[in-house]
């Protein structure tokens, strides 16, 4: 057995960094939030190759004397807290005093100061100094020529070990992380001016403001800013801000959700537990509102105290803050007239609020209605990517969700003999069969034809057989139908694509452009070709045919497949190709509220049998709910 030894210095600074500094990103924050605490007022980051070769960090803030920098990268060594009071009412972002001497503990360092003119004594600010670290080594302090403040360099990052470097993605990748971690302390600093460049080349360039939207459209994009609402509210010592989108911007995932406490960006489940309320009933549950949420509170109310990057807190109170944001929240979208989400008989939507996409919706509308005047082509039935004079197993083709200009259908269709409507009563028949009569039911109970199945609401279908009754969520089945198949094409090539005749621009933000870029061959699998369209927007020249069949807005299903490789970045090409398979299948899946025809329902129910797991949809959700003759009679008391 081993015997019990204190670690030496250098050995406790490589465990700690693998705790503080995860990727070039976690070296970016860390470097950024100690250029704030030293109340810089400008702030430039210089990154090259994703961050891996070159990370640099200058600012204007009060610097450092030589006495100070000879401490710069011990370990414990900090100017932010002196005793356990302050340990419990933390006023700045950094505290610990661990990030540069982890970081020294895994790259080559190099720090370059001066003290400002105004501080200590002017003898002090006669020259500056600097100091240099790598791995082990620690080089003395030595005078050095320099502007005022600070300015830290970090090259070849995990030099030493290079296990963790195996584990960095591609530099776009690790760029795009560099770019979500400069938001994340940019948002709360709006009085900081901010730069960022890579490669050499400026990317971002945020002077000092005020306008907290204008902050949020540096960052994601003018579209988004304009929608937001802003919001104000103070109680039991908590003071609340931010800006909320309207419902209609809800997103696919979690990660347009930024909360901040006193200027820290923290993930906690209380906050995302009282948004997500406060937005119940508003968006759909599958659906993410967007939210730039900040407090302020006496800092000994909450503890920040809790995970290595800091990014974790406990509150004090946390009932209290709890319901402030959820009422907060609650009260500016009902000051808005948000509408609640609900689904329409006959598939109608509820009323749009933004009134761009309406005119866009018209502008595409008139379009497609100009191609339709022109007599068609003869058309052949389409299944795939295979054109067959056979119809399809099952429809390839659904019927768009109605608009409430479009006129009822249902009502200038001739009455139909096989499956009556649900909208409303069918007419009773004189007779139904040699000693049953059921007229005395009323029109409402009279017996229809015998058919197989009936769909109700427009949204199930309900069929039975000698088990029971079996009722099918007509969305989750379609949608698992529409995924084998996608999966049985991609196997053996390329998806189908359809140019698009006007190439649709998409508000894409740097860390999106990114993940685009590195997922170009998985885009061109789905039939996805896009192209840079100025700084903040790509265009979409090609569309997978599939969902341009179905009429998909392009612009938010593309925001969608952001969103999936987001949250999926660390999965490998098939994992991820199955997870972007499923949102395709749902796009393009006939919704609840469709309408469908008996033939459409005939074949759904045709193709249920011969579909693998048809249980279930690809994300999980139960297709079918059956209820046996015992469960039934059960129910009558019957049994």
């Amino acid at each position: 057995m081993r015997e019990i030894r204190v670690l030496p210095t250098y050995l406790v600074n490589k465990i700690a960094a693998g705790e503080v500094v995860e990727r070039p990103a976690s070296v970016v924050k860390e470097l950024v939030e100690n250029a704030l605490d030293a109340a810089a007022t400008a702030v430039d980051v210089t990154v090259a190759d994703g961050g891996r070769r070159l990370i640099a960090v200058r600012d204007n803030g009060v610097g450092m004397g030589p006495e100070d920098l000879k401490l710069a990268f011990a370990s414990h060594a900090t100017s932010k807290i002196a005793d356990e009071e302050e340990l419990y009412s933390i006023r700045t972002m950094g505290f610990r005093g661990e990030a540069l001497a982890s970081i020294a503990a895994v790259s080559h360092a190099h720090i370059l100061t001066r003290r400002r003119s105004e501080a200590d004594s002017p003898s002090a600010n006669v020259a500056g100094c600097e100091i240099e670290a790598a791995g082990e080594a620690v080089h003395p302090v030595r005078p050095a020529a320099g502007a005022e403040g600070t300015t830290v360099t970090i090259r070849d990052l995990f030099f030493n070990t290079p296990a963790r470097r195996k584990f960095l993605r591609t530099a776009n990748t690790e760029f795009g992380h560099i770019v979500e971690a400069l938001a994340r302390l940019a948002l709360p600093h709006r009085e900081v001016a901010f730069s960022l460049t890579h490669n050499g080349r400026q990317t971002h360039k945020l002077p000092a403001a005020a306008d907290l939207r204008q902050r949020v459209a540096d960052f994601f994009g003018a579209e988004l800013a304009d929608s937001l609402l802003a919001f104000a509210d103070e109680g039991g010592g908590v003071w609340l801000s931010g800006l909320i989108a309207p419902p209609a911007q809800a997103r696919a995932s979690g990660r347009w959700q930024y909360f901040f406490v006193n200027g820290r960006y923290v993930r906690d489940r209380l906050l995302a537990h009282a948004l997500r309320e406060a937005y119940r009933g508003k968006v759909e549950p599958s659906r993410s509102p967007v939210a730039f949420v900040f407090l302020e509170m006496d800092p000994s109310q909450v503890d920040v105290n809790v995970h290595p990057a800091k990014i974790e807190v406990r509150f004090r109170n946390s009932q209290l803050v709890h319901s402030q944001l959820l009422g907060s929240v609650r009260e500016r979208l009902n000051k808005a007239n948000v509408p609640a989400v609900s689904i329409a008989a006959g598939g109608e939507e509820g009323p749009e609020d933004d009134a761009h996409d309406a005119r866009r919706q018209s502008l595409k509308q008139a379009l497609a209605d100009f191609f339709k005047s022109a007599p068609p082509p003869q058309q052949r039935l389409r299944f795939g990517e295979q054109e067959t004079d056979r119809p399809p197993p099952y429809p390839t083709s659904w019927p768009a969700r109605r608009d409430k200009e479009q006129p009822d259908l249902d009502a200038a269709r001739p009455a139909d003999t096989g499956r009556p409507s649900t909208g409303a009563p069918a007419p009773a028949p004189t007779s139904e069969g040699p000693g049953r009569d059921r007229s005395r039911f009323g029109p409402a109970f009279a017996a229809p034809a015998r058919r197989d199945a009936i769909q109700l609401h427009n949204s199930y279908i309900v069929t039975g057989n000698e088990v029971g009754l079996i009722i099918i969520d007509q969305h989750a089945l379609h949608e698992r139908i529409i995924f084998e198949d996608l999966r049985r094409r991609i196997a053996t090539g390329n998806l189908a694509a359809q140019r698009l005749l006007i190439p649709e621009t998409v508000e894409v933000t740097q860390p999106d452009k990114a993940v685009l870029a590195e997922r170009a061959d998985l885009l061109a699998r789905l039939g996805i070709e896009v192209s840079e369209f100025g700084p903040n927007n790509v265009a979409v020249h090609s569309f997978p045919a599939l969902l341009a069949e179905r009429q998909v807005p392009v612009a938010g299903w593309m925001r969608d497949l952001l969103d999936l490789l987001a949250e999926h970045a660390s999965a490998d090409g098939d994992e991820l190709l199955t997870h972007a398979l499923a949102t395709m299948a749902c796009g393009a899946a006939v919704k609840a509220g469709d309408p469908l025809t008996d033939e459409e329902i005939d074949a759904l129910l045709a193709r249920r049998s011969q579909v693998q797991q048809a249980a279930s949809c690809p994300h999980g959700r139960p297709t079918t709910l059956v209820l046996t003759l015992a469960q039934l009679e059960k129910q009558f008391k019957r049994s």
